[in-house]
């Protein structure tokens, strides 16, 4: 006669229950965990959207970070990225075309823990669809990207793209719209003035009020667009001569991923552009 399969698995067996388990005499249903699973991975979203352990540096590598530079920016901002005083934070700064990543642009971009997209020297702005989106996808999966004045607002041969928002949906944290008919992000705008912290408790600009940090050093001089903030504005720039202001520096805070927006040349400050370095590796 067979033996009855309580006595196989044990007087406390419910073969009934695939759910309920017994450890130390204790019986709970996994359903009773979810609560406090959904509130722990709330948390951890929460930690990587607003970065608020990484100055205390539980999250950062020892090591630094490899950057990608698509497009040709300023001098002064491959000097920085190629500056011997900077390897503890920069372990590489690859500096690539657009064109040279098209065949493959998604693996391109892998491995890399910032992409910087910078056309300042270059007249063409455009980027093409698969390399957009190739970046997008990389910033959405927790990428980190900066986009420099109008990069990237074109798509090659097509006439009916301008702006980011085609080319990358909602992650560029500024956006271009039409003054007197003309596109603002095809206007530029020869600037001589200062650079004011809008937050200066943000890493970016830590211990940085303005730029010059005193007057007797003149105004900078930077090409800059009439561009709207669709982020968290961090430094706003205002024309010694006309008085008038202009977005500086911009952030977009993703589920995962982030993205800085930079409306000058970030060649110009050394030490707020080690600072973005620092605080987005």
């Amino acid at each position: 006669m067979p033996k009855d399969m309580g006595d196989d698995f044990g007087s406390d067996f419910d073969a009934g229950s695939s759910e309920k388990k017994q450890f130390g005499g204790v019986s709970f249903k996994w359903e009773n965990l979810l609560p406090i699973i959904v509130i722990i991975i709330v948390i951890l979203l929460i930690v990587f959207k607003t970065n608020i352990l990484a100055g205390a540096g539980l999250f950062s590598t020892s090591q630094g970070a490899r950057i990608l530079v698509l497009g040709a920016p300023s001098q002064e901002t491959r000097q920085i990225l190629n500056d011997q005083e900077n390897k503890d934070l920069i372990k590489e700064a690859r500096i690539l075309t657009l064109a040279s990543i098209e065949h493959n642009p998604a693996e391109r971009v892998k491995g890399y823990d910032i992409i910087i997209l910078d056309q300042s020297l270059q007249s063409d702005k455009s980027i093409s669809r698969r390399t957009a989106d190739a970046i997008t996808d990389y910033v959405k999966k927790g990428g980190k990207l900066i986009v420099v004045l109008n990069s990237g607002i074109e798509r090659p041969n097509d006439v009916s793209v301008l702006g980011w928002q085609a080319n990358f949906g909602d992650i560029i944290p500024v956006s271009c719209d039409m003054i007197n008919s003309v596109p603002s992000c095809k206007s530029p705008k020869d600037l001589q003035g200062t650079l004011y912290a809008s937050l200066e408790s943000h890493p970016i600009m830590k211990g940085i009020m303005q730029v010059p940090a005193i007057e007797t050093s003149g105004p900078i001089r930077t090409t800059t667009f009439e561009v709207a903030v669709d982020g968290k504005e961090i430094a706003y720039l205002e024309d010694d001569r006309t008085n008038k202001y202009y977005t500086g520096i911009v952030e977009k805070s993703l589920l995962m991923g982030k993205v800085i927006y930079f409306n000058f040349n970030p060649g110009i400050s050394k030490a707020i552009f080690i600072n973005t370095i620092e605080y987005l590796k």
